[in-house]
């Protein structure tokens, strides 16, 4: 690597910058480390403040030969000058074909995912995060969500299957990414969506101010290290508060996640009607999420039973009905990454989810009727008919352990057909 500190007056289109004078937080990118593809970017990163930046010249442009020092022959000088367009060119060929590579999707959840875990890590150190930096992070999930809510989706499973022990930044990323999905199946505006990803991302953000040991083994804790544990809500909401702005929505969200509609919850056993509904609904995705999710000793659970037991919730009135209800359309009834056999005899990965007809997912089809794997697992919307007029229902879910099943491989192979 051959780097350069250099001030943000020098920097110019094709340089590749990986590092600022800046914390990241103070800017309104969520990784330092980028090409520089226009002026328009330079701009932006003035009207932040930033003044000095390191650039690797093995990625991208140096600086200019300074004319003084410069004795070449006029000709070579022209040669040498041709070969800056051409180092751009190159250069921004080679982003491009970065992006077409790796699928959106995968990128946006990479570059949350690390600026999430800054986010903690600065926490853990008593910086609390600026609603501008969380804003941006939230942003660029919500829009590609918009964009394409499966390949997200799709994300969240990969990885919980990847991860033996799901961290705090990784349930707040998938706590925040399901939000936002809820949040637009209930068509809140784009500011109110927003708010429910930042409060959903921030969370947890107490259980920075408590033992590392304890918040491991939380699911396995009782007496009085459940009740230090409670506290997580209003220790969280006092580390947020100590940087100005944060929206009392978000703030909100945090303090009352735990809340139950049936006042079973805590910090302060809210009923139903004192709840924020922004708070509920990263609530039950929090619910949710936790089931899934492997914690300690405690394996994860398969989706399609956590959800049957988001049903039970809302019917012994924890959650409103209405809010259970969507969620379980926002997700399906099989979500993605769900094992299931069709009344074919095949079996099937679900890859997508029908929100109108939540019982026919979209689906990948792995083995036929007697057991025998397809060369080509098969994707089939379950609510289209078939060509062939073959009519395919869910009979049963399977749990991928016992069927010995990589779900992870067919889901992989979906997003690299997608990019």
């Amino acid at each position: 690597m051959a780097t350069r500190r250099i001030a943000i007056e020098q920097l110019i289109p094709g340089m590749f910058i990986i590092e600022m004078d800046l914390p990241w937080y103070r800017t309104p990118f969520l990784s330092h480390k980028r090409l520089i593809n226009d002026q328009k970017t330079i701009q932006l990163m003035k009207q932040h403040g930033i003044r000095m930046v390191t650039i690797d010249t093995s990625k991208g442009l140096d600086l200019p030969s300074e004319p003084s020092t410069n004795m070449q022959h006029p000709a070579s000088q022209q040669a040498t000058n041709q070969d800056v367009p051409p180092l751009l060119e190159q250069e921004a060929k080679r982003a491009s074909e970065s992006k077409s590579e790796d699928h959106a999707a995968t990128v946006i959840y990479a570059q949350a995912r690390e600026a999430v875990e800054r986010i903690f890590d600065d926490l853990e150190q008593g910086i609390p995060p600026s609603p501008e930096a969380t804003k941006a992070i939230v942003s660029n999930v919500l829009g590609q969500i918009l964009s394409d809510r499966a390949t997200m989706a799709m994300q969240v499973a990969i990885h919980k299957i990847r991860q033996f022990d799901r961290s705090l930044t990784a349930h707040a990323l998938d706590t925040c990414i399901l939000s936002l999905v809820v949040a637009i199946e209930s068509e809140l505006d784009q500011p109110t969506q927003e708010q429910v990803g930042m409060g959903a991302l921030l969370h947890d953000a107490g259980y920075v101010r408590l033992p590392r040991n304890l918040v491991r083994k939380r699911e396995e804790c009782g007496g009085q290290d459940k009740i230090l544990l409670q506290q997580h809500c209003t220790l969280g909401v006092a580390l947020l508060s100590e940087h100005p702005g944060m929206p009392e929505a978000v703030l909100r969200i945090v303090k009352e996640h735990h809340e139950r509609a049936d006042r079973s919850g805590f910090p302060a056993g809210l009923g139903n009607d004192h709840i924020s509904r922004l708070a509920q609904i990263v609530g039950i995705v929090n619910f949710y999420d936790g089931m899934v999710s492997r914690r300690g000793a405690r394996p994860a659970m398969i989706p399609h039973d956590a959800v049957r037991q988001l049903f039970l919730a809302g019917e012994r009135g924890q959650f409103e009905k209405s809010l259970v209800e969507l969620m379980i359309r926002s997700i399906g009834v099989y979500p993605v990454g769900s094992l299931v056999k069709l009344n074919t005899g095949e079996q099937a990965v679900v890859v997508g989810v029908n929100p109108q007809q939540r019982l026919k997912p979209l689906v990948k089809i792995m083995t036929d009727s007697q057991g025998g794997s397809y060369a080509t697992p098969i994707e089939v919307d379950l609510a289209v008919p078939s060509p062939d007029h073959t009519v395919r229902t869910v009979l049963h879910v399977l749990d991928p352990a016992q069927e010995r099943v990589n779900i992870g491989i067919y889901l992989d192979q979906s997003l690299s057909r997608a990019a």
